[in-house]
């Protein structure tokens, strides 16, 4: 039966993304995404996120977050 996780491989090594598989010894298929010249970031620290996306106009509650996704999903 074939199992998909997702890493990055950099310098030699296996990154997971997710929880590391719990295997000792597996073949494995290797199949590589999108273009490596610019693979992603390794790190899943929300800490890489700083500056990626503009700052918003005002800070919002979680309930005006909450409220918002609701309106979204009935206006479908």
């Amino acid at each position: 039966m074939l199992k998909s996780y997702e890493a990055i491989y950099t310098n030699n090594q296996l990154n997971w993304l997710s929880s590391k598989p719990d295997v000792d010894n597996v073949k494995v298929l290797v199949i590589f995404e999108g273009n490596i010249s610019n693979p992603p970031v390794t790190n899943n620290s929300i800490k890489n996120l700083k500056g990626m996306v503009p700052k918003p106009e005002k800070a919002i509650s979680l309930d005006e977050m909450k409220q918002a996704i609701e309106l979204e999903g009935a206006s479908r």
